[in-house]
């Protein structure tokens, strides 16, 4: 700051004074102040090469460099003689015009590219969140899959595979509807319209039970059905409007397969009860009618 003051002020009183002897101590003064003050921004601006558009900004930074140098030359051939007051006019009116139309160019051009790099920034940070999100969905250890708002499937991750056979290929534009077992499709679809109803201003997440047949071909371990417990999860866009459903689940087979076990478990005591105790209580009957009777009193210790 005070070399910028000291050749402009030294700048005006060569300017003002009428002697030469004056004027070039101030000639002297005022260039060196300008070189100063121009070696100063080059350093300054040098610290940032690392920035982006740095050759830009700094061929920017040179022009007006240059261009400062180029008015100086012109100001001192005019403070001595070399130029007239009419000739330094015109030189001062063209080529400050065409300066700052360049400049202003300069200037846009890097303010421009800068937005440009800075929406591309966006973007990939966008894409990067979307691929990461994309792989997470996928190789989560819980199954999840993703639906459009008609209950078609759009994305089935490696759980869901591994739970039920069914690979992501070959399921992919498949109504939910027609995978799942018959006992579940009008809870399925209840819940589905649950989520896309347009009177909710918020959709809320709905858990519903998908029974969905196996692919046993592809795995004998599998069991013929596969029952999950899965929580329906609206997604809104960035518009906020609803675009789609992701299913978060559990896999409740083996707690399926424990009812499974006590139904039966049930079902046998039942049958044991039943064909135990009618014997039984004919053998009671007719051991008490032969205790009843004379002829059975050397037996009745046996008896």
């Amino acid at each position: 700051l005070f070399a910028c003051f000291l050749y402009v002020w030294a700048a005006w009183l060569m300017e003002v004074t009428p002697t030469h002897w004056v004027r070039w101590p101030m000639m002297v003064l005022s260039f060196f102040g300008a070189i100063l003050v121009s070696v100063d921004q080059l350093k300054i601006a040098s610290q940032y090469h690392a920035t982006p558009l740095f050759g830009l900004k700094f061929g920017m930074l040179t022009y007006q460099l240059f261009i400062f140098a180029l008015y100086s030359a012109f100001f001192m051939a005019g403070r001595f003689g070399l130029l007239t007051s009419h000739s330094e006019q015109f030189v001062y009116a063209y080529t400050d015009a065409t300066v700052k139309v360049l400049q202003g160019a300069l200037l846009a051009m890097i303010r421009n590219r800068e937005g440009a790099m800075e929406i591309h920034r966006w973007w990939m940070a966008s894409a990067a969140m979307q691929r990461d999100l994309q792989e997470l969905l996928d190789k989560a250890h819980v199954p999840i899959f993703s639906m459009a708002l008609d209950g078609k499937i759009t994305q089935w991750n490696s759980s869901m595979f591994k739970l039920t056979g069914l690979k992501s290929e070959s399921v992919q534009c498949k109504n939910l509807v027609d995978l799942a077992a018959t006992s579940c499709k009008e809870a399925i679809q209840a819940a589905l319209r649950a989520c896309v109803d347009a009177s909710s201003a918020h959709a809320e997440a709905n858990l519903v039970e998908v029974d969905i047949p196996t692919e046993t071909a592809s795995d004998q371990n599998l069991p013929a059905v596969r029952m999950l417990a899965m929580t329906f999860v609206p997604m809104n866009g960035k518009s906020g409007a609803l675009e789609g459903i992701t299913a978060i689940g559990q896999d409740l087979s083996d707690l399926a397969n424990m009812r499974v076990v006590q139904e039966r478990k049930a079902a046998l005591m039942a049958m044991l009860s039943h064909e135990i105790r009618s014997p039984l209580h004919g053998m009671m009957g007719l051991t008490d009618a032969m205790l009843q009777m004379p002829s059975s009193k050397p037996l009745q210790r046996q008896l």
